[in-house]
């Protein structure tokens, strides 16, 4: 008997034709989308490029250093102004014939900027006459006093360089590293030991950014107006002036009259008759209490470095600017201005550090300093 199981399909003999008959019974598979990043990561994403990008900008500009030029200055074609006379030796000259000098009450005409006859009771023949806190030689005379009260009902600790010049040339201003140039710092101790500097501030960080006008020992570095900013002038004459922004400056003007040394900082303490500004200080911060540093004016020849330590309550809070303009109003000065403050505010005397800086203070593009003539 023969057994029916119905039709079969014809058997597949090899693995081969098992793979190929899959292959053409196979559909291609869709294609998957691209998974999306949820917005919350991209906005991340987003900002953390940003901030890469801010961060390398900021480098080049504010952090790496970059060495500078002196800027092109060109005196304007006019005449120039008369200089005095020299200094004639000290005694009064006997007339040929052996009779005895006639008598006269004109005042004595000396060189720009030398004051050895103005001061003459300030300075030695020649010899050197050294303290702790006071140095006299035949080009200066330098006094430091240290100086604790209490200003509002708090602490305040100050210090104050007492400086006469025999010429102008005595005061000075150095660059960090001997190079102008944004960026570039050197630790303030090391700069006035360097120069042999015998009383030294710290001045305005020209460096920390790219306007602001620079005039240093004579030489006009920049002259890119900070807006709205105060310019203090020391002329050759020993004289300082403060100008008030662009609109009260001309720079190649005062080139020509005998610019030495300019800073760009402020704000400008006392007003054109020596007095504290009856209106105040506003919009500069008028009731913070900050380290700082000035630097004031006697009269040509006799001036005064100041510097305030701050933000440390039991010792010593800062003050205010109105504090400091009374400050440098009661030290006789006619003239008065604030420099960088903060943790830059520092005192040398004598190539070591007078003050106690906050955070033991910071390096810093250049500093204010007295020198023998010939340093």
């Amino acid at each position: 008997m023969t057994a029916s199981f119905g039709s079969f399909p014809a058997p597949v003999n090899t693995l081969k034709e098992v793979f190929c008959a899959m292959q053409n019974k196979r559909t291609p598979p869709r294609p998957r989308p691209p998974k999306q990043l949820p917005p919350a990561l991209i906005a991340a994403i987003d900002i953390l490029l940003i901030g890469l990008c801010l961060i390398v900008f900021a480098l080049f500009d504010h952090v790496i250093p970059k060495p500078g030029q002196k800027a092109a200055y060109t005196a304007p074609s006019r005449a120039a102004a008369p200089t005095a006379a020299p200094v004639e030796p000290e005694g009064t000259p006997v007339p040929p014939d052996g009779s005895a000098p006639a008598p006269t009450d004109e005042p004595i005409q000396e060189a720009t900027g030398d004051f050895s006859r103005k001061f003459v009771d300030k300075f030695t023949a020649g010899q050197v006459i050294q303290t702790d806190t006071s140095y006299q030689s035949a080009n200066l005379n330098v006094t430091l006093t240290r100086h604790e009260t209490t200003v509002n009902n708090r602490n305040e600790v100050y210090f104050v360089e007492d400086i006469y010049v025999r010429d102008i040339e005595c005061l000075r201003t150095v660059f960090a590293k001997d190079t102008f140039g944004k960026g570039i710092r050197e630790d303030m101790v090391a700069m006035s030991q360097r120069v042999n500097a015998i009383a030294a501030i710290n001045s305005d960080y020209y460096g920390a950014g790219n306007a602001g006008i620079v005039i240093r020992n004579g030489e006009l570095y920049r002259r890119d107006f900070e807006v709205d900013e105060p310019v203090l002038i020391i002329f050759r004459d020993g004289s300082m002036k403060v100008y008030q922004g662009e609109s009260d400056l001309d720079i190649d003007r005062a080139m020509a009259e005998g610019a030495w040394q300019s800073f760009s900082f402020g704000p400008s303490l006392l007003d054109e008759n020596g007095q504290v500004y009856a209106e105040g200080y506003e919009g500069v911060n008028p009731r913070n209490h900050e380290p700082r540093t000035l630097i004031g004016m006697i009269e040509p020849g006799h001036y005064v470095f100041v510097v305030i330590d701050g933000r440390r309550n039991s010792y010593s809070a800062g003050m205010t600017f109105t504090e400091c303009a009374n400050l440098c109003r009661d030290l006789g000065c006619t003239v008065a201005y604030n420099l960088d403050g903060g943790q830059t505010s520092q005192m040398t005397f004598l190539g070591a550090l007078t003050n106690d800086p906050y955070k033991n203070g910071r390096a810093t593009s250049d500093l204010i300093c007295v020198v023998e003539a010939d340093g």
